[in-house]
């Protein structure tokens, strides 16, 4: 029989573990809570290079606007091979917003498409 103190210490390096790792959840936490906060080139680290670019522009004509108390839920995710969406809300209460990601040589990557 497993000590308890044991099998709590395994829960625990098991959530921490969970929480670090480059899923797309934390891939996607990660990329908003540094756009929200301005902060445009540690943003870029969680991007395709397009989205890094697009990142770039927006900034140099004044589009992005800082939401320093930006806080995100995660709500639900959807992984299809090397794609995933991420579902979270700025608020509990506020709406879904999705992010789409993509794996690219074993790391998620937020990747938004250009309005065409």
């Amino acid at each position: 029989m497993i000590h308890p103190l044991l099998s709590r210490i395994a829960l625990f390096a098991f959530l921490f573990l969970m929480s670090c790792g480059d899923s797309p959840q934390s891939v996607a936490k990660n990329f908003t809570e540094n756009l929200a906060k301005g902060r445009i080139s540690e943003a870029k680290k969680y991007a395709t290079e397009p989205t890094g670019e697009m990142l770039d522009f927006a900034s140099k004509i004044g589009a992005m606007p800082v939401n320093p108390g930006f806080t995100f839920v995660y709500v639900e995710k959807n992984v299809d091979g090397d794609k995933a969406t991420v579902v979270y809300r700025e608020s509990v209460d506020g709406p879904d917003e999705r992010i789409n990601l993509v794996r690219i040589d074993g790391e998620w990557k937020v990747h938004m498409q250009t309005p065409k």
